[in-house]
């Protein structure tokens, strides 16, 4: 007789079509349903959906119930965690998915335990770093419904592994999480039994009832008596846990699957949902780069010299970032006020970060023995050295000035912008402007050495005389470096690679289309024109300095203003635009930015890269590692005769970068805030970024690649304006061409470009450089030594990824990873300014290895994608 585990739950999206607020008021009922039916014992078990976010939010209004909460939880009837709120998988960062599970694990062990399994129910795909991820924080199982293929394997139950070796073992509730609900309202007996058999491997069956926002199911074990009636001699319905069922499942016949799960095979993926609500990846974005590459690295540096480590503030920050960063959220799949509520959480959070990072910065910088006016400190927070361009604003009381190293030698700098300020009093009349109180602020490049997670001192020498401008305007067409050499010619974008000798003619240019689809997908419209769109324009200038060159273009494009109009042809909508093009002087790299004012709706735009490469892969980033992907989908001819719920388009997600290469050349496209792209063209040698899409649903029924019912609600057209995105849009994107592709290169390049390195200057002249620069402050009791060498990674097969604080404030985590998919590394080492002690620990912190002594740390191999944690004792300063 087959066992049939009858899991009670609900899924609890925190915010969807619907907000929060809205949503919560259903919540605080909805609770006390469950802890009533927990303690009459009216249901023995209830999964709260896996995610404390919901509980975060009840117990700041009711904290009365935390007692109860805990006490259920204690004995194991109320099932909560593992995370704070149900993350996406394939465009968020990796260090955002372990502040996720770090946060939940955290405030589920205060309220009793956690949930130890992977459950994320309705993530549109799986990412295949996901094992790894879950096997560091001591989890052996995963829960989820979407994305894989039935080409891949039949099996409801089976082993999931990482390149690194790591493996979890799944159950996938491939009828999704609802399909018990026909245990409540449906008497088709047999039917619901063969629908949870069909791909079983034993005989455990696994049955969870719940829904969106689902009520209690009072009458559970009636109807669980009731088919039990009906089914007598084959199977046998019990209440349950997910943990019972995975306790069952015999893992030595499981079969073993690698890699992403994102196929639409039995459920739909959404594989253009990565291109909608461009604003707020784009926002998203600014954030991860901010609180893992700075502000967390500056928290710990600045703990190093005295300033209390604040885990609480981080802790909320991170909350509102990962509020934003559930599928539904992080996708933009929902109405407008919904939206507006996740802008606003970003802006909030941005707040907080940005304050951090200026407080901190502010507060080293004037602890600092022997510091001077017009002293200038710069701070690496990567653990390694750099040469790098930075871009300083400063004050000054002279028009003219030189910038002096540490060794009092000049340093050549390009001024960009100098603009008079005044510190007096403000004036109703300008004429009573006390003039003899202006001063100047400059906007400059300046190359500077950084020492690995260190401090630079750059010194501020006012002149008397005139000093020369190095930046010259020119009327030529052309930017070159030792690299590239790039001309404008005929409205179009022609590349020399010098180092490789290749000719590149239309490099770069933007592709414009129709979008009949709605927030979840893009949807090509029955009656469509693709627009290549040059920069057909004379309005274009260029500047060279002794840092960069840049070229700056100032054009319209004409497209049609929506999809009737397209459909009859006519081109009757200008959106403006200015495109720019810098080159580094010492940079493989090319920088791009693309400004427009976006007037049209219904339609997408992609800015596109041409390549003599034919690509048959194209390979990305993902949270700890890279992933080859297939051009075109193997089933894209035979999708609607397998029967599965969307067109498998080879648009994909992406992190940082995209890169396709062959034997002699390599593409690498990096981003700030685009998330997703294709690879196109004859030969496959484009790579196509999508900028943003532009539409006017939530959901719509029958696209062409999504046929069938509306996705999200589909009983009801939800208007959804603000997804058109109408108005100033900005874009972020660069090049880098070379002979060959090695993941830790382009990593590394990638932190490069994305990575800022906070400044401040020691002055009184502008108290305005951030909003809490007014404030005055105290400089710390013992001044700060410089600490240089604090921190140094010394490898060029491994990537940084994160330092923070361990949660159990006992010592500092520096995290790295291996990204290759199939090469062991030698990790280099980690040099220290003094000999501490260290350990190797997992993502829960937990120690892996024992302890150890030395100013040396040996980091030893690394296995393919393998992620390593070092614990780093107390460094007292």
């Amino acid at each position: 007789m087959k066992k049939v585990h009858v899991v009670h739950h609900t899924h609890w999206d925190y915010e969807w079509y619907f907000t929060h607020n809205e949503s919560f008021i259903q919540l605080i009922y909805h609770l006390d349903e469950v802890i009533g039916s927990l303690e009459n014992d009216v249901i023995s078990y209830y999964l709260l959906d896996g995610q404390m976010s919901i509980l975060d939010s009840y117990l700041e209004v009711f904290p009365d119930k935390r007692k109860v909460i805990e006490k259920l939880v204690k004995q194991e009837k109320l099932i909560i965690g593992p995370w704070y709120t149900q993350t996406d998988e394939l465009i968020i960062r990796g260090e955002s998915i372990v502040r996720n599970l770090d946060l939940g694990t955290h405030l589920g062990n205060k309220l009793g335990g956690y949930f130890n399994v992977g459950y994320l129910p309705d993530s549109f795909g799986q990412g295949k770093d996901m094992p790894k991820i879950y096997n560091g924080f001591g989890m052996k199982h995963s829960i989820f419904w979407r994305g894989v293929s039935k080409l891949d394997t039949k099996d409801r139950d089976f082993k999931w592994r990482s390149e690194d070796g790591s493996e979890v073992v799944v159950a996938n509730i491939k009828d999704g999480y609802y399909v018990g609900v026909n245990l409540i309202g449906s008497d088709d007996y047999q039917g619901l039994m063969d629908q949870i058999e069909d791909g079983s491997i034993d005989e455990h069956l696994l049955l969870p009832v719940g829904g969106d926002q689902r009520y209690v199911d009072y009458d559970l074990r009636e109807r669980i008596d009731e088919y039990n009636k009906n089914l007598t001699e084959k199977y046998t319905l019990e209440e349950s846990t997910y943990s019972q069922y995975l306790d069952t499942i015999n893992e030595d016949s499981l079969e073993v699957l690698s890699g992403e799960f994102i196929a639409p095979s039995v459920s739909k993926i959404h594989r253009s949902i990565y291109s909608s609500r461009y604003d707020i990846k784009r926002y998203n974005d600014i954030l991860e780069r901010l609180m893992i590459y700075t502000v967390e690295p500056l928290m710990a540096m600045g703990a190093y010299v005295g300033i209390p480590y604040k885990q609480e503030l981080l802790d909320e920050i991170w909350k509102l970032i990962n509020l934003n960063q559930a599928h539904d959220s992080a996708g933009g799949c929902n109405s407008d006020k919904t939206n507006k509520i996740i802008i606003d959480r970003y802006e909030k959070a941005y707040q907080k970060a940005y304050s951090v990072r200026d407080y901190l910065i502010r507060k080293v910088s004037e602890s600092v023995e022997d510091n001077r006016e017009n002293d200038i400190y710069l701070f690496n927070t990567l653990p390694y050295s750099q040469e790098k361009v930075v871009k300083l604003n400063i004050a000054t009381n002279s028009p003219n000035f030189e910038i002096k190293a540490q060794d009092q030698n000049s340093i050549e700098y390009d001024l960009l912008e100098t603009k008079i300020e005044n510190y007096g009093s403000i004036r109703k009349n300008k004429e009573d402007v006390d003039h003899d109180k202006d001063y100047y602020t400059h906007d400059i490049l300046v190359e500077a050495s950084l020492p690995a997670m260190s401090l630079t001192k750059l010194f501020i020498h006012e002149l008397e005389e005139e000093k020369k401008s190095s930046l010259q305007a020119t009327k030529d067409n052309i930017l070159e470096n030792k690299h590239y050499k790039i001309s404008f010619e005929e409205n179009q974008f022609n590349l020399f690679d010098k180092v490789n000798s290749k000719q590149y003619d239309n490099f770069v240019f933007i592709e414009e289309n129709g979008d009949d689809g709605d927030t979840y997908d893009y949807s090509p419209p029955h009656h469509d024109e693709i627009l290549n769109l040059l920069f057909n324009t004379d309005d274009y200038s260029i500047v060279k300095g002794n840092h960069y060159q840049e070229m700056v273009l100032k054009g319209k494009w004409t497209v049609p203003y929506d999809l009737e109009a397209r459909k009859n042809g006519n081109k009757d909508t200008e959106v403006p635009y200015q495109f720019t093009v810098r080159l580094m002087e010492n940079s493989n790299r090319i920088d791009f930015k693309l400004h427009i004012d976006n007037k049209a709706v219904e339609h997408r735009m992609r800015v596109v890269f041409t390549s003599d490469i034919k690509a048959k892969v194209s390979t990305a980033d993902t949270p700890f590692g890279v992933i080859n992907r297939d051009v075109i989908d193997p089933n894209l001819d035979k999708w609607e005769e397998l029967g599965w719920r969307e067109e498998p388009t080879s648009i994909y997600p992406m992190l940082n970068y995209v890169n396709i290469h062959d034997q002699k050349s390599s593409l690498s496209v990096m981003v700030k805030g685009i998330k997703e792209y294709q690879i196109i063209g004859d030969s496959f040698n484009q790579v196509a970024l999508t900028l943003f899409r532009s539409v006017s649903y939530l959901g719509k029924p029958e696209l062409i690649r999504r046929p069938g019912k509306a996705s999200g609600n589909e009983f009801k057209y939800i208007e959804t304006p603000d997804s058109q995105l109408v108005g100033e849009l900005e874009f972020e994107f660069s090049v880098v061409l070379s002979d060959h592709f090695d993941e830790v290169e382009v990593g590394k390049e990638y932190l490069s470009y994305g990575v800022e390195v906070p400044y401040y200057q020691i002055q009184n002249l502008n108290v305005f450089t951030s909003p809490v620069r007014y404030f005055v402050s105290n400089e710390l009791t013992q001044p700060t030594f410089q600490f240089q060498d604090l921190i140094s990674l010394e490898s060029e097969k491994v990537l940084f990824s994160s330092f923070r604080r361990a949660r159990n404030n006992e010592g500092y985590e520096l995290r790295l990873f291996n990204p290759s998919l199939d090469q062991t590394v030698d990790g280099g080492q980690i040099k220290l300014n003094e000999s501490i002690d260290y350990t190797t620990v997992n993502l829960l912190g937990e120690k892996l290895t024992s302890d150890q002594k030395s100013n040396t740390i040996v980091l030893g191999e690394f296995k393919p994608g393998e992620i390593k944690t070092i614990l780093l004792s107390p460094i007292k300063c």
